[in-house]
């Protein structure tokens, strides 16, 4: 029984998170095509640093990486932020 109540609750989740946001609520950017699209690029980011990792495996390079990743990633993402105002 416990076990069919986990399922339900994750159903249940799903159904709620897969509506669409309310216009006025701040995260509605987040379901645009261009914010989408942004998204795909950087995760096309992550792969590469991540392929750039594996090619040189020392920590300090891959810190390095890892840092300046994030900030290109978070840079990226909100750019697509400012344009849609």
């Amino acid at each position: 029984m416990w076990f069919l109540r986990i399922v339900w609750n994750i159903l249940k989740t799903e159904w709620i998170s897969s509506a669409l946001p309310d216009p006025k609520h701040g995260s509605r950017r987040r379901h645009c095509k261009s914010y989408r699209r942004r998204r795909q690029q950087v995760k096309g980011f992550w792969v590469i640093a991540g392929l750039v990792v594996l090619i040189e495996p020392a920590l300090p390079f891959a810190v390095f990486v890892s840092l300046f990743t994030t900030f290109l990633s978070f840079m990226y993402l909100d750019e697509a932020d400012s344009r849609s105002r």
